[in-house]
């Protein structure tokens, strides 16, 4: 009688954790970080756009406007953050549930289906295309392996893994944050796996935020490149030396630990609505949310002038941490709003979320492309006549979507499928032998 009391007890510990898990699925939907997506890879199309276009041979009003617009650089910010945060919340909803640490199997197998295809037909296309037509490329081998094998953010000579898709840098330093939030997350579950709250969590990443700071000040004191051949008029090599040590793997990790951070807000408003009740029915989730959003663009403004590197800790870019708070306090409190997050996840975001990693990767490489083969003067600053200018970046937009929607639906969905379908499988093992284990 004894033990099957004890198996009734753990059952019965075992229902009510599922219980509560499946309430937080269906009452916690991550609202508003599709319409965030949209915007940050809009964002970033519209700064490669801008440089197109001689500002200096436009009126006021224009320059104003295309100041602002080549401030969407800063959306590569606003992917980082969004990354940690979707990333890093089943961690969260695992650890805060009392549940055991996420698989890495399958945490890899769908990271890696869902950036290798696209990813790897984006470099080799830019690297057939310099073949073909003999551009000068120097290290051409040396970049390209590094490319393919997501070591390009480690010296400034690899930065741009190709000469023709200058977008391409970011993934790699994505992929490297895609390998240490779960070796940050597994120290969380092995240091404090034991009576877990949500302010030991807070108080460990705060914790992995400063060693992080720490180690990123010895990348600059130690690791920071001459001024040899420093600076764009050298070429994308000289470009990325002038960039580093300020972007470096480790920093942009934490800009991406922002989001990881959000993500636990966001789960643990979810686990006290009475508390919160009053404060999300009359709106207080959307007055947040907007005014840190419209806080975000407001930075962007104000600075749109200033130097790069300027405004920020260890001259990070994007403004850093003002601007990846901002974003990231966006972020924890959207899936709370009762119109903000219905608002950003209007049809045409989402559909341009679903395709925004092709518009990513394809939108610089045609580019290159129309300055290279059509229209000569559609380089950095080259094109005065705005009209032309407009005609051909709204076909360079229009054609990326077409490209990427083609990618998404014949190459990125059936393997994504492919992958989810193998973790399924898995998860359905391991919840299978955890109920087996708990009769």
């Amino acid at each position: 009688m004894k033990n099957k009391s004890s198996r009734t007890n753990i059952n019965n510990t075992y229902i009510k954790k599922s219980t509560k898990s499946q309430k937080l699925n269906s009452t916690n939907r991550l609202t508003g970080a599709d319409g965030l997506r949209a915007i940050a890879c809009l964002a970033v199309i519209c700064h490669h756009l801008s440089q197109r276009l001689m500002m200096q041979a436009q009126t006021a009003s224009i320059q104003k406007a295309q100041s602002f617009f080549l401030m969407g650089n800063a959306g590569v910010s606003v992917f980082f953050v969004l990354s940690g945060f979707l990333l890093s919340y089943p961690f969260w909803k695992q650890y805060m549930t009392n549940d055991t640490f996420p698989s890495i199997k399958n945490y890899t197998i769908r990271r890696a289906t869902r950036i290798i295809p696209g990813y790897y037909i984006a470099l080799l296309a830019s690297s057939i295309f310099i073949i073909i037509y003999k551009i000068p490329s120097d290290y051409f081998k040396t970049r390209l392996l590094s490319g393919l094998t997501f070591t390009a953010g480690f010296h400034y000579i690899t930065f741009f893994p190709t000469d023709l898709n200058g977008a391409l840098w970011s993934i790699n330093f994505e992929v490297f944050s895609y390998f240490l939030m779960p070796i940050f997350m597994f120290g969380l579950f092995k240091l404090l796996g034991k009576n877990r709250s949500f302010f030991k969590a807070l108080l460990y990443w705060l914790l992995a935020i400063a060693l992080l700071f720490y180690i990123n000040n010895l990348i600059h004191l130690y690791l920071t490149p001459s001024d040899i051949n420093k600076g764009w008029q050298y070429g994308n090599i000289g470009g990325a030396k002038y960039w580093m040590p300020n972007y470096n793997p480790i920093g942009f990790f934490l800009q991406f630990s922002m989001g990881i951070v959000a993500a636990g807000f966001t789960f643990f408003f979810s686990n006290i609505p009475d508390k919160l009740k009053t404060f999300k029915h009359f709106g207080g989730f959307d007055i947040i949310g907007t005014l840190t959003l419209i806080g975000s663009f407001y930075l962007l403004w104000i600075l749109r002038y200033t130097p790069e590197f300027s405004y920020s800790l260890q001259g990070q870019p994007y403004f850093f941490p003002m601007f990846t708070i901002l974003i990231a306090i966006t972020l924890s409190v959207c899936p709370h709003t009762l119109i903000l997050g219905k608002i950003l996840d209007n049809p045409f975001f989402k559909f341009t979320s679903k395709i925004s990693f092709g518009l990513y990767i394809w939108h610089y490489f045609l580019v290159f492309v129309v300055s290279f083969l059509w229209v000569k003067d559609y380089q950095y600053m080259g094109m005065e006549n705005i009209k032309s200018w407009a005609l051909v970046s709204f076909l360079i937009v229009l054609v990326s979507y077409i490209i990427a929607t083609l990618s998404y639906y014949f190459i990125e969905k059936p393997i994504l499928n492919w992958g989810h379908k193998i973790t399924k499988k898995t998860d359905s093992v391991i919840k299978t032998a955890a109920a087996t284990t708990l009769q």
